[in-house]
C-alpha cells in the first residue's frame, strides 16, 4: 500500500506520497514519452531513398512468424535468432544456442524460405548464421515455329522452364554491453541471385548496423521487474549494397540497394499475479518513405502467445506455441508460431519452427 505522510503548515494540513506506485507510473510514462517523440522526429526528417527502391525486394519479406504476426515491428524486441534479420544487436541478448526455420508460399507462385542458426561464445558475444531464399520454378520460355509473325498457323509453344531465385547469406555479431544495457550488433550479406535458362546472374554484399537500449523498471526493491522498456536503431544497407549482373553490355547492369534507417521502441508490462506479460512495438521504416508499423503480443505463462499488428495499413495477426522441457539457460525449447499476413495481391500464410537448447 501507499505510505503517506502528514505534513502541517500554517493551519493546513497537506498529505504527502512517498514511495507510491503513482510515481512509478510517473516515471515509466516519461520514459515511454522520451523515446516515443525522438523516434517520431527522426522518422519524419528522413527522405525517401533514390529511384531503384525496389532493388533485393526479397530482402524485405522478413524473418520467423512471431515478427510477422507482430506487423514486422521488431526492431526494438529483436530478441529470439531471428534479431540477424530485424536487428543484429538483439543476438548479443541471447544465451542459449537457437535453430529457426520458416516456410511460406507467397500468393500461389514464389516460395520463400529462412534459415538461421545462432550460437553464443560467452563473454565474446553472439554469431549468428542465415539463409533466405526467394524461387520462382517452372516460369515457361516460349517460342514461334518459324521466323513469321505469330498467327494461327504460327502459335508460340513452351520450348523450356526457366527458374529465378534470390538468396541472401548473413554472417550476424551481437554482444551485451555490460551494465550499461547497451547492445551492439552488424550483419554482413553476400547476396546470389540466379535466372537458370537466360544464364544470368548477380552478385553483391551489403551489410546492417544495430543499436539496441534496455532498461528495467522495479515496483520497490522487494517486489521483482514489472516493466521492460527497449529503444532499437538499425542501419540497413549503410553503404549501399550493389547488385553486379553479368549482362553483355559495358559496363555490366548494377542494381543498388539504397540505405534504410529503421528505428523502433518497445514496451513489455509483466503481471506476475498471472503469469502473463503484454508487449506493445512501434517501428517506423523509411525504405520506401515514411511507413509506420505496430505489433501486440500477450503472453500467458510463457507458453501461449497471442499476437496482432499493422504493417503500414496491412493487418496481421498470429499466434505462438512454446513448449519447454526444463527452466534456464540449460532448458530445452520447441516454438511453433503463426503469422496471417493481408495484402491486395492476396493473403499469406506463415509458420516458422525454432528450438532453443
Amino acid at each position: 500500500m501507499f505510505k503517506n505522510t502528514i505534513i502541517k503548515n500554517k493551519g493546513k494540513t497537506r498529505y504527502k506520497i512517498q514511495d507510491s506506485r503513482f510515481k512509478i507510473l510517473f516515471k515509466h510514462l516519461a520514459c515511454i514519452l522520451y523515446p516515443v517523440s525522438f523516434l517520431l522526429l527522426i522518422s519524419l526528417c528522413i527522405p525517401a531513398m533514390g529511384a531503384e527502391k525496389y532493388a533485393g525486394e526479397f530482402l524485405s519479406i522478413g524473418a520467423g512468424a512471431r515478427a510477422l504476426g507482430m506487423g514486422g515491428s521488431f526492431v526494438a524486441v529483436a530478441d529470439d535468432g531471428t534479431s540477424a534479420y530485424w536487428n543484429p544487436a538483439g543476438l548479443g541478448g541471447l544465451k542459449r544456442t537457437e535453430l529457426t526455420f520458416m516456410h511460406t508460399t507467397m500468393f500461389g507462385l514464389d516460395k520463400y524460405d529462412f534459415v538461421n542458426c545462432t550460437q553464443p561464445f560467452g563473454q565474446t558475444g553472439v554469431f549468428g548464421l542465415s539463409w533466405a531464399r526467394l524461387g520462382i520454378d517452372d516460369i515457361p520460355l516460349t517460342l514461334l515455329p518459324n521466323s513469321n509473325p505469330m498467327s494461327a498457323s504460327n502459335r508460340p509453344f513452351i520450348s523450356s522452364y526457366m527458374q529465378d531465385t534470390e538468396n541472401a547469406f548473413m554472417l550476424s555479431y551481437g554482444k551485451k554491453l555490460r551494465p550499461a544495457g547497451i547492445q551492439l550488433g552488424g550483419t554482413l550479406k553476400f547476396i546470389y541471385n540466379s535466372v537458370s535458362g537466360a544464364n544470368r546472374n548477380a552478385v553483391g554484399f551489403g551489410g546492417d548496423l544495430g543499436l539496441i537500449w534496455r532498461a528495467s523498471f522495479l515496483s520497490s526493491k522487494e517486489e521483482p521487474v514489472l516493466s521492460d522498456l527497449s529503444l532499437g536503431v538499425m542501419a540497413q544497407d549503410f553503404f549501399k549494397t550493389r547488385l553486379i549482373w553479368n549482362t553483355t553490355s559495358s559496363p555490366s547492369h548494377t542494381d543498388v540497394i539504397q540505405p534504410n534507417l529503421k528505428v523502433g521502441i518497445a514496451y513489455d508490462r509483466k503481471f506476475p499475479s498471472v503469469s502473463s506479460n503484454m508487449l506493445f512495438s512501434i517501428d517506423a521504416n523509411t525504405r520506401y518513405g515514411l511507413e509506420m508499423r505496430y505489433g501486440v503480443e500477450y503472453m500467458l505463462a510463457d507458453l501461449l502467445s497471442l499476437r496482432a499488428g499493422l504493417q503500414g495499413s496491412d493487418f496481421t495477426a498470429g499466434a505462438g506455441l512454446n513448449v519447454s522441457f526444463a527452466k534456464g539457460e540449460s532448458g530445452l525449447s520447441f516454438i511453433i508460431d503463426y503469422a496471417f499476413l493481408s495484402h491486395e495481391l492476396g493473403n499469406t500464410h506463415r509458420i516458422s519452427i525454432m528450438t532453443k537448447f
